[in-house]
């Protein structure tokens, strides 16, 4: 099996969360397996993996923020995953990066989310985060308008301010609500499924899953894997600019499926 994923540090010491997870992350998970006798990913039951995947996620955010060399107070960092195995995907994702399928039936090309985004928006993750003692709502201005996207605060404290509701590091936040418990879910390759692509919210920000399917079919058909990513990267990067007056970080892996 592989294990692929994507990690989007954000904060101060965002890129240092990012790049523990990647050097930590996927050899806590294979310990884990051998620990736990797990041979045959393609087979065994979601049921006795979940438990592993949530606490090797939980113990690798404990590492993480007793780490000295580390400050995850303010800084934390996404985490979209899928081990992918002949048989299926099981996808595991921590905040708002995305994996999605791209999928080819009767000559009609369309988008499968195989991950939700984790945002302090969608009505359980609120919730989660009010009964925390945090609140829920934008950026306000100087003048007391609300600007940009719904974030969770800590009440009487100005921050943390953060856009995601599941997270890694992110110390403060995650004393009001937010978790780093991963969302899992499993998917059975079907002959109709062409390509999948994990992506941080650089993408996904201006362009719709759909679209990105629209994008990469064309480059699918060619086997141009190369050509598909740097294309997503410019049109993404470009509408960044259209909207914005930074580029927020892209990060995109894409397989393609025989």
């Amino acid at each position: 099996y592989f294990f692929i994923g994507v990690c989007d540090g954000h904060g101060i010491f965002g890129q240092d969360i990012s790049s523990y997870l990647v050097n930590n992350l996927p050899q806590n998970l294979n310990n884990e397996f051998i620990n736990k006798n797990i041979k045959n990913l393609s087979m065994e039951k979601l049921s006795t993996l979940n438990p592993i995947l949530e606490s090797t996620f939980k113990q690798t955010n404990i590492n993480l923020n007793t780490d000295e060399r580390i400050d995850s107070t303010f800084s934390g960092s996404t985490c979209v995953t899928t081990l992918f195995t002949p048989t299926r995907l099981i996808c595991i994702n921590v905040g708002d990066s995305r994996c999605i399928m791209g999928k080819l039936n009767n000559n009609k090309w369309t988008s499968k989310n195989l991950t939700r985004d984790h945002k302090p928006s969608e009505p359980d993750e609120m919730d989660r985060i009010i009964a925390a003692g945090g609140y829920v709502e934008p950026y306000r201005d100087n003048d007391g308008n609300f600007v940009g996207p719904e974030r969770v605060w800590k009440k009487e404290e100005d921050g943390p301010g953060l856009a995601m509701s599941r997270s890694f590091g992110d110390e403060i936040a995650h004393s009001v609500g937010v978790i780093v418990n991963p969302e899992i879910n499993e998917y059975q390759f079907l002959n109709e499924d062409k390509f999948f692509i994990l992506a941080s919210d650089g993408l996904w920000e201006f362009i719709s899953s759909e679209e990105v399917v629209n994008i990469v079919k064309d480059f699918y058909l060619e086997n141009d894997i190369e050509g598909a990513i740097t294309y997503l990267y410019k049109e993404a990067s470009k509408r960044w600019i259209m909207e914005e007056e930074v580029i927020d970080d892209i990060t995109i892996i894409l397989v393609f499926l025989n």
